[in-house]
């Protein structure tokens, strides 16, 4: 009985051991803590891009459908999230883009010194299809104003310039990188139009009245900063 006692005692004494120097060896392992997206609260983001027509139609005396070069935009939006998913914001930008053409009657003339230039104050929804990572895509568009001015000269010489204001809107896709803690690298995607828009001179002169429907097609690039 006293062995049986004493063997029993060793093997306690052992098996504690061993125990021990197991948990010795457990070591913390750091683990990289994951970047945290910008998907709370309320963001900031700035954008800019290159711009083509994809519509710029001026009907008055003469109707013309006019095209041009690539142009640019820039703006910035305020938003804040209202779900895990949804994103409410007010955007501003402005885009320009160079004349060069204009076509009326299947005749098409070259325009100089053409420009057109578009405001565009947008409420916007945009939806993030969120997937557990930094890589967000999105999809939505807006509704707004939008503002146009264009002005050039056409053979004869005949020349125009004219603004006004119309409905805009715009819908479009991205995907969001999120770069560091609350910051996103934003690319995306917009078509942005202007229906209904009456345009007059810039003198005021309502008797040359023009109604313009216009689209652009814009590829982007912005930062997005939550606070």
């Amino acid at each position: 009985m006293k062995l049986n006692r004493v063997l029993l005692s060793s093997a306690a004494v052992f098996l504690m051991a061993g125990a021990a120097n197991a948990a010795d060896l457990i070591v913390d392992v750091p683990v990289d803590e994951p970047i945290a997206v910008a998907d709370t609260g309320w963001y900031l983001s700035v954008f800019g891009g290159g711009v083509w027509i994809g519509q710029a139609d001026a009907e008055g005396v003469a109707d013309f459908s006019f095209d041009g070069d690539t142009g640019w935009l820039l703006g910035a939006a305020v938003g804040a999230h209202i779900t895990d998913n949804l994103r409410g914001e007010i955007e501003l930008s402005y885009s320009q883009i160079d004349l060069t053409t204009a076509t009326s009657g299947g005749a098409t003339v070259d325009v100089l010194d053409g420009s057109g230039a578009a405001t565009y104050l947008l409420g916007n929804i945009w939806y993030d299809i969120s997937n557990g990572s930094g890589f967000t895509p999105y999809i939505g568009g807006g509704v707004g104003a939008g503002h146009v001015n264009t002005s050039g000269t056409l053979p004869g010489p005949d020349g125009f310039d004219v603004e006004g204001w119309g409905v805009a809107y715009q819908v479009g896709a991205g995907v969001k990188f999120a770069v560091a803690d609350n910051v996103d690298l934003d690319l995306g995607y917009r078509y942005k139009g202007i229906v209904g828009a009456d345009l007059t001179t810039t003198d005021g002169d309502t008797s040359d009245n023009v109604t313009f429907d216009g689209g652009n097609h814009v590829l982007q690039v912005g930062l997005t900063v939550g606070f």
